[in-house]
């Protein structure tokens, strides 16, 4: 069983340096690669059931610590990666009021944005990994994703309607 402290500071620094959810590869790294925590399936899956919950998508984190420790470690991941995400986050929301007319504010939110997509590829690119394992599957995810990209379809739709048709085909 891992030890909780450890947990929390591995989930407290994944915590410091997500952006959205969007930092799955270095989750993979740490949690699968470096830690063995949990293994690609259960990233994975906590993903997918992340996506589903409503809130944020990162609590799935809750779900990774579970997995790995029991109770407390989805209390200790869960307090990890958003305890001190909450206090930075409060005391840069004042700095940031406080200074947003400035033009380096502006071009420091302005260089996030391309690396903001960078790291969701990354993650889409790991999750993909794991789960597009076939031909059928690759098929499903690609029209899962046009159909978010050319409509307006709602993407919990999506979701259960590709979870329905891999149930389906035995995916």
């Amino acid at each position: 069983m891992p030890d909780l402290w450890e947990m929390f500071l591995a989930f407290a620094r994944l915590g410091l340096i997500s952006f959205g959810g969007t930092n799955v590869a270095e989750i993979e790294r740490s949690l699968v690669l470096q830690h063995g925590w949990i293994d690609a399936r259960t990233l994975a899956n906590g993903f997918a059931l992340g996506q589903l919950m409503p809130g944020p998508n990162m609590l799935a984190v809750t779900h990774y610590g579970y997995a790995a420790a029991g109770l407390g470690g989805a209390l200790a991941a869960t307090l990890g990666f958003y305890g001190p995400t909450a206090l930075l986050s409060a005391a840069a929301a004042l700095a940031w009021q406080r200074h947003s007319t400035h033009p380096w504010v502006i071009a420091f939110r302005n260089a996030l944005l391309p690396f903001g997509g960078g790291v969701m590829l990354a993650g889409a690119l790991v999750l993909a990994r794991t789960s597009v394992t076939s031909l059928p599957a690759g098929l499903l995810a690609a029209a899962a994703f046009l159909l978010l990209w050319r409509t307006r379809v709602n993407s919990a739709a999506v979701v259960l309607g590709a979870a329905a048709v891999g149930a389906l085909l035995r995916l």
